[in-house]
């Protein structure tokens, strides 16, 4: 591009900047405190990300816009390097031709590790448990265009984003855009963001390292082949099985930085490539616990919606701060949580004078976001220094647990009498870091 030329468009691009988002949604206020993951993370985390573009960077991330098989190309000079995403700026107009895209649609799973289970009495009813489960397993819808787009959609009520919340993300820019319920509103998540979004609710960014990779083997898993590859970084280990599915084309390797992230790995890493899915992800986290990842299904697809792909859609206005609500945090409802138990256990009145009526109140007075498990199914999260009350278990003995969403903190199991308060406190917390 000539200089007159450069010139031009950089004055066109520093007009457009001015422009100021028309809404704004109010800033979570989980994400306002300061981050929780001082523990284990090797230096701080940043809201914001100034030097991840330069000026030069970032006028040429604005010109971006898509051909006709959504890849994102500069108009004037090209196909470009995939680029970070800038957090603090819309995204472009997004375009795709109206056509349906070849791909794979993934059902996948967070799983947590040593989940306790319910107590062996009798009262223990294991049809209401099996349903509340069915509604809390840690599931994600995925579509990857060959054409290297992937959508996301959070299909469970206890994912750390509502049910209805959607990631998108395209093979050329790093980072995410993360989109409310009904695609109203989007945001911007920048390279490694995603393990505090998923972690803490918070969009802070992860200092991000190029790790170390190296094969383990080969396999298979859903009659695909793997290569299977660990990665190490300072903030753990991930075990990686990467499936031959030539239909995901570019955009498997979306699914693989997306996974990297959460280990504080650059998504550029050479590991992730065109044609391979990741199908197994199991993390080991530096300072214990861990966390796995299974896609349970594979399908071949020759109709993903090219419009479902867009980043941003049309419909969704920027949001500079704030996130989806969580509507308190509670996944279950009253009778849910009640047909636990066949009947009440008679028990003698709770000598807590905090424990209320009936159910419980969970306390989190730790720096970190918080799941309560009940019978090894997640009742309800709690933000830091904050505590939910939560009706509909009937009097009786019940087992319960502490644990963080990606697992850095499992807290073992206990057997306790509903109903009760339950509390995690800082001191537990602090004795839990120093290996106590």
């Amino acid at each position: 591009m000539s200089r007159a030329r450069a010139a031009a468009v950089g004055l066109l691009l520093a007009a457009g900047a001015g422009c100021e988002p028309s809404r704004q949604p109010p800033v979570d206020p989980v994400e306002a405190g300061a981050s929780p993951n001082a523990r284990i993370l090797p230096a701080p985390l940043a809201s914001e990300t100034p030097d991840l573009l330069d000026a030069s960077t970032a006028e040429a991330s604005t010109k971006l816009v898509s051909d006709d098989y959504g890849r994102l190309v500069m108009s004037e000079a090209g196909q470009q390097s995939p680029l970070p995403l800038p957090p603090a700026a819309p995204l472009p107009e997004d375009t795709l031709s109206p056509r349906e895209l070849s791909g794979v649609t993934l059902e996948a799973a967070f799983r947590w590790r040593d989940v306790p289970q319910p107590p062996k009495t009798p009262e223990v009813a294991v049809e209401g448990l099996q349903a509340a489960q069915a509604v809390t397993g840690l599931t994600w819808r995925i579509e990857l265009a060959e054409a290297g787009r992937m959508r996301v959609q959070f299909t469970s009520r206890a994912l750390p984003l509502p049910s209805g919340a959607e990631l998108r993300a395209r093979h050329d820019v790093y980072g995410e855009a993360l989109l409310w319920p009904g695609l109203t509103q989007y945001r911007v998540l920048p390279p490694g963001a995603l393990r505090t979004l998923l972690g803490e609710r918070r969009v802070d960014v992860t200092p991000l390292s190029s790790g170390s990779a190296r094969p383990v083997g080969e396999g298979r898993r859903l009659d695909v082949d793997v290569r299977k590859v660990e990665v190490h970084a300072s903030l753990g280990t991930l075990h990686l099985e990467l499936g031959k599915v030539p239909e995901a084309g570019e955009g498997g390797p979306l699914l693989c930085r997306a996974l990297m992230e959460i280990l504080g790995v650059d998504p550029k890493s050479p590991e992730c490539v065109a044609g391979e899915v990741p199908l197994h992800a199991s993390y080991a986290w530096q300072g214990g616990g861990g966390v796995g990842f299974d896609v349970t299904s594979v399908a071949r697809r020759t109709d993903l919606v090219s419009t479902d792909m867009l980043m941003p859609p049309p419909s969704a206005a920027f949001a500079a701060a704030g996130l989806p609500s969580a509507q308190g945090g509670v996944f279950l409802s009253r009778d849910e949580l009640a047909a636990f138990r066949a009947g009440p256990l008679p028990l003698p009145a709770s000598v807590d004078p905090g424990a209320p009526g009936e159910g419980f109140v969970a306390v989190n007075q730790t720096d970190e976001l918080l799941y309560l498990l009940v019978d090894g199914i997640p009742a309800v999260a709690v933000p830091p220094m904050s505590e939910r009350y939560v009706s509909g278990p009937q009097r009786g003995l019940y087992v319960v647990q502490w644990r963080t969403f990606l697992g850095e903190s499992i807290e073992p199991p206990q057997t306790v009498e509903m109903p009760a308060r339950l509390v995690r406190s800082a001191a537990e917390e602090e004795e839990a870091a120093n290996g106590g």
